[in-house]
């Protein structure tokens, strides 16, 4: 009896433990349902400023949804607004309404809003279709605190700003077009026109001293398709906008893209729209880009990990070019900006026969040697494209040597025509004053001595300058030295007016002879020696130093024959040193950046020689080392 009551206890305890258990699962299913419940989708509402299909903003929002969609647990709502086509009051009022309804027992984590028209816009009625959401603006280029303030919304607005690079562009598109004369600005007279109109004044009041820029706010597709209707060599276009005509007509991309592509001058851009669609290129704001860094501040603030008004710049750019415009227009992006995206490549073997070559992976592993010969003559292309680069860059100096020849050879022509029209007065003085002598009986006369004497130099000074400016035909040998004393002769009176003392030292038994271009070697030291001038010239004004001096030291080292033109005009910057030789590199106000850049292609390119620079003592030197003649 007791042992059967016992077995009792024992099934009514299990059943009643069995019975607890199931309760405690049920109530776990409970506190689970109620978790996801709370545990909802975070949901992101974008209000963008214009229309789909409009491509900047769609370009953004693609950006933005690339990271957002990372996020399992966020939720992206996109609004249109179409302030590009309707931009007013009325219109505005009616889009409020229209929100209200369709944002009505909607709760938002985020409010993302994508350029000016739909940040003001949601500022403006914040307090009609919101509660405590927090904002973040994208690709505004300015903004005021001051807005932010009288709206009461400090404590909840964060911003990712587009930076374009106006100013920077405007500097290469110099460097691009060496001999540019003129630049048209194009920009229009929207409200994001606006926002970019103090960075273009401010470009341009920067470069108003070395180009002839005119700002073009008002006209029309048509207009400007006519004004640019013809090519010249030393104009170019830097499109920032033009959405919207002097009469308020707006264009779609596709119609700015055909104009863009009958203009007959370059057309530089400031983002990547409409690259390959009529631009020629530049440093290019990557708009898929500044949508992805949009979401990655969306997710901090989601997270918790962003306070408010924090806001960052998005200056990430990549130098892109039309390879079709290149060719147009003859310009190579290489010798100003290095490393660049060129758009319009023609398609390779690989992207001609893609899928045969897929086909041949899949049916024939036996075709490896195939693999093999491709690589290889991907391996030749690349290294006969370095060839090619550097055959290019050495052609190009070439032509820059030919050219600067020919300059010269025009100059020598003009003062040929001068030196001529000059000596037949002075052959004139001569025969009179010797004719008067000779009439008065006095041959003697000591001042017709000193008419002789000053006709004499004269008509030395006009050979010796002759012989300097005349380009050097081909490669002769010369003494360092003599050209050295030659050149100073020339411009004896100058450095003796500016007080600097002029100093040559050779050591003794030094082998002074060297091949090359002798007239080019003299204008290379006329070049460093004008440089030392004007700096001891800055340095006497300034009461730094009395007196300037310019040292010449020529030695042997091996089989070199080493030439040190040293000065006491305080040295370059070292910041400023290593770019000095740089093509269009100039610290001068009206320098052009063109005469140590020759002068290093010379030595070096021409004469198998080298050139450099440092600071030494009191001012800079430069060193320049020919081989000796034999």
């Amino acid at each position: 009896m007791e042992k059967l009551f016992f077995s009792l206890k024992y099934i009514i305890f299990f059943e009643v433990l069995t019975d607890i258990m199931k309760f405690c699962i049920k109530i776990f299913i409970l506190l689970l349902m109620i978790t996801c419940a709370f545990a909802e989708d975070k949901q992101v509402l974008v209000i963008n400023s214009y229309h789909r299909g409009f491509q900047w903003s769609d370009d953004v929002i693609k950006g933005l949804e690339t990271v957002l969609s990372q996020h399992i647990d966020i939720t992206v709502n996109v609004l249109y607004m179409d302030s590009k086509r309707i931009n007013s009051k009325e219109y505005y009022k009616k889009l409020l309404e229209l929100y209200k309804l369709q944002l009505k027992n909607h709760k938002y984590e985020l409010i993302i809003t994508v350029d000016k028209f739909a940040y003001d816009f949601v500022l403006q009625y914040y307090h009609e279709l919101f509660t405590n959401e927090p904002i973040l603006f994208s690709g505004l280029e300015r903004n005021s605190i001051e807005d932010i303030r009288k709206s009461g919304l400090e404590d909840r607005v964060f911003g990712v700003y587009e930076k374009r690079a106006i100013g920077e562009t405007i500097l290469m598109i110099s460097k691009l077009i060496p001999n540019l004369k003129k630049l048209y600005i194009i920009n229009d007279q929207s409200e994001n026109g606006d926002d970019s109109h103090p960075f273009i004044m401010q470009a341009i009041e920067e470069n108003d001293e070395k180009l002839d820029i005119e700002y073009i706010r008002a006209s029309t597709l048509n207009e400007l398709e006519e004004r640019f209707s013809s090519y010249k060599n030393d104009e170019a276009i830097f499109y920032v906008r033009f959405y919207n005509d002097k009469y308020g007509n707006f264009y779609r991309n596709n119609q700015i893209a055909t104009t863009l592509e009958k203009l007959k001058l370059p057309v530089f851009v400031t983002d990547t729209l409409f690259i390959g669609k009529g631009a020629f290129g530049g440093k290019l704001v990557l708009i898929d880009g500044l949508g992805q860094e949009t979401g990655k501040v969306a997710v901090d603030i989601l997270e918790g990990r962003l306070t408010p008004l924090f806001t960052t710049t998005f200056d990430k750019y990549d130098f892109q070019f039309d390879l079709n415009k290149m060719r147009e227009f003859n310009i190579n992006p290489s010798l100003a900006v290095g490393n660049y995206t060129t758009i319009n490549m023609p398609m390779t073997f690989f992207d001609k026969h893609r899928e045969f070559i897929n086909f041949v992976f899949i049916i024939s592993p036996l075709l490896v040697f195939l693999i093999l010969g491709l690589l290889h003559n991907i391996y030749m292309r690349i290294k006969n494209e370095k060839k090619l680069r550097l055959v290019e860059l050495e052609k190009n100096k070439h032509q820059q040597f030919v050219i600067q020849q020919s300059k010269l050879a025009e100059i020598g022509e003009v003062f040929s025509s001068i030196a001529h029209q000059w000596k037949n007065p002075l052959v004139e003085i001569a025969t009179i004053a010797q004719e008067h002598a000779f009439k008065e009986r006095d041959k003697n006369s000591q001042f017709v001595k000193d008419i002789m004497v000053q006709i004499h130099y004269m008509t030395n000074t006009i050979s010796d300058f002759q012989k300097f400016i005349a380009p050097s035909a081909v490669k002769t040998s010369f003494n360092v030295e003599e050209a050295i004393k030659s050149m100073m002769k020339i411009i004896n009176h100058t450095i003796k007016y500016n007080y600097i003392d002029i100093v040559i030292n050779k050591k003794d038994a030094a082998k002074l002879t060297v091949e090359g271009y002798k007239n080019e070697f003299m204008q290379i030291l006329l070049n460093i020696v004008n440089n030392a001038k004007d700096q001891i010239a800055e340095l006497r004004a300034k009461g730094t130093i009395k007196r300037g001096r310019i040292e010449f030291l020529i030695y042997n080292r091996k089989n070199l024959v080493i030439i040190e033109i040293g000065d006491n005009a305080g040295g370059i910057r070292s910041d400023r040193l290593p770019f000095i030789f740089d093509a269009y590199y100039t610290t001068k106000k009206n320098g052009h950046g063109i005469g140590l850049y020759m002068s290093k292609l010379i030595i070096e390119n021409k004469m198998g020689g080298k050139i450099e620079a440092f600071n030494k003592d009191d001012g800079a030197c430069f060193k320049i080392s020919l081989e000796a003649v034999k």
